[in-house]
């Protein structure tokens, strides 16, 4: 389907609404996170939770074990 010029892959819809809420999520925690560096309150195990966040988004997302490795529509988030 093609929506505002745009081409749409169906199969990818629920994928792609996923990785946004996950992505969305993680920019919030990472925002976050920065927000409280100059306060020192940051810890190494926020950071370590945000990397493994990271991996997992990256891992189900972008580079998965299951065909095809990109499982979403990148081009609408560039």
């Amino acid at each position: 389907r093609i929506l505002d010029k745009q081409l749409i892959v169906v199969n990818f819809l629920v994928d792609d609404l996923r990785f946004y809420l996950e992505i969305d999520r993680f920019s919030r925690l990472a925002d976050s996170e920065g927000a409280a560096a100059p306060l020192n309150m940051q810890s190494e195990k926020y950071s370590s939770f945000l990397k493994k966040k990271l991996e997992v988004i990256s891992k189900v997302f972008l580079n998965s074990d299951i065909p095809p490795k990109l499982r979403v529509s990148f081009e609408v988030y560039s």
